[in-house]
């Protein structure tokens, strides 16, 4: 019997949102499974070794990471550990999520331009970073994104996205990190109509702000790779759109 290839995170504790997604699913038919998120409050994951406290502190956010923050990474880490073991395209989610009407066509959709294009976000663009749209099929589209910052609540990535992913050092938020095209060469997409209709109705029970304020003696590195980034992405969006010849 083949495993579901949708994934949901979410802490053992979290019966309330369980539930809630639990029902969202059968309503739309879709099979599923439920990752035990990784909770950093409890101790720090063992895949968090490799953390590059360094660029973190002098280039990225100028302040230590959170312990949720940390528990949300190795969280989406796993999974894509699985992706890779299992050799398949999957959807992984949060489980804090309303689901589109036609989420099973959607989720067959998307675990398909996964296996061709790696990963493919499937919630709604959160920010004006510019993307370009690269495929029509009947009523679907495929954006390329010059970025995927801003979450990562619903999307489809394939074993060769995943690789790509995995071979890095932390020094970010997941999703800051998933977004940085620059550091491991994996495009981000973005599918629409998009699987997800809405979220927010809760906070996160797995990555929770620390409050800490960033160092002011960093600030000259940081403005200084945030630069460097944003010239990156475009240089690389743009060559992007020439391959693609759009």
């Amino acid at each position: 019997m083949s495993s579901p290839k949708i994934h949901v995170i979410s802490l053992l504790r979290s019966q309330d949102r369980r539930d809630n997604v639990s029902r969202h699913m059968a309503e739309r038919q879709l099979d599923f499974t439920f990752f035990d998120a990784v909770d950093g409050r409890i101790g720090k994951p063992a895949l968090a070794n490799d953390y590059d406290y360094k660029k973190r502190l002098w280039l990225t956010s100028g302040k230590m990471p959170s312990s949720g923050e940390v528990g949300c990474y190795a969280s989406h880490y796993s999974l894509w550990l699985k992706c890779i073991a299992l050799g398949h395209p999957i959807v992984v989610c949060e489980d804090d999520i309303e689901l589109n009407q036609n989420a099973s066509v959607i989720v067959e959709k998307a675990l398909e331009k996964a296996g061709k294009y790696g990963f493919v976000r499937l919630e709604a663009f959160e920010h004006k970073g510019e993307h370009t749209k690269i495929e029509q099929e009947g009523e679907f589209t495929l954006s390329l994104m010059e970025d995927n910052y801003g979450g990562l609540r619903a999307y489809a990535i394939s074993p060769n996205a995943a690789q790509c992913l995995i071979k890095h050092r932390w020094c970010l938020p997941v999703d800051c990190f998933v977004g940085a095209t620059y550091i491991h060469g994996q495009y981000s997409y973005q599918l629409s109509p998009c699987l997800v209709v809405k979220h927010g109705k809760h906070d996160s029970t797995i990555q929770i702000a620390d409050g800490n304020k960033t160092a002011f003696y960093r600030k000259p590195t940081r403005e200084l790779y945030s630069a460097y980034k944003k010239f990156m992405l475009r240089r690389m969006y743009e060559k992007k759109r020439k391959e693609l010849d759009v």
